[in-house]
């Protein structure tokens, strides 16, 4: 089984706050969610690229000095409980996907302190937010940790037939998934239902998704209805 590393990395998050700063998706606000964390950034928003990278350079430098003891203790809390669960987790995961393994590559959550949690498929890397309670925080490494095998499932196995969606919708297929999948009785005992949180214009296909997933022989097949139903 893979074991998850945990790292701070204050350059890649200096890196993706300034890519999020204008970023929305699915009903989700990324820069507004970025100020409300951190109201010094306010203004930032209306900042060419160069004063942007300028000021979040300045502010993260200091942010972590700051709370760098707060940082490492989240840092080893988020390991310690997710040890607790890792295994089940990924034991669940393969059997789900009919035994299709994990694939090589770097497996690192990056505890971040902007709340838009990226993930680097072709690394196998991920950002989590470091306020997180740990419910929230356990939720978020198996969401993003789900969408690895996902999408290595989809390019291997469903290529052609997943091609008939955009890229976009190839994301929205990945995020529905991963909702309807963690809420399910398998995870139960290892995610908390109650933090999980679809992005709002997703909600209106939730139904759709969970009937599929009742009347779905295997992953396989509620992929492919999921494929039919965003198409």
């Amino acid at each position: 089984m893979k074991k998850i590393r945990f790292y701070l990395n204050k350059d890649l998050d200096k890196f993706m706050a300034v890519q999020f700063l204008n970023e929305k998706a699915a009903g989700v606000d990324f820069g507004k969610g970025i100020v409300k964390l951190h109201p010094d950034l306010a203004n930032i928003v209306e900042m060419d690229e160069k004063q942007k990278k300028s000021v979040i350079n300045k502010y993260f430098d200091e942010y972590y000095k700051k709370n760098r003891k707060d940082l490492q203790e989240r840092l080893l809390l988020f390991r310690k409980e997710w040890r607790k669960i890792e295994k089940s987790f990924f034991g669940i995961s393969e059997s789900l996907f009919n035994g299709f393994s994990f694939q090589k590559g770097m497996y690192i959550a990056y505890l971040s302190i902007i709340d838009c949690n990226p993930r680097f498929l072709e690394s196998k890397t991920f950002q989590v937010f470091y306020r997180k309670n740990i419910n929230d925080a356990i939720y978020t490494i198996a969401h993003e940790l789900l969408h690895f095998i996902f999408f290595d499932f989809l390019n291997q196995k469903l290529s052609k037939e997943s091609k008939i969606l955009s890229e976009e919708k190839i994301w929205d297929l990945s995020e529905i998934f991963n909702v309807i999948l963690l809420k399910s009785d398998v995870f139960k005992g290892l995610i908390n239902k109650k933090v999980i949180k679809p992005y709002p214009d997703h909600k209106k296909y939730l139904v759709s998704f969970e009937k599929a997933y009742r009347e779905s022989v295997n992953t396989k097949d509620f992929i492919l209805r999921g494929i039919d139903i965003l198409k």
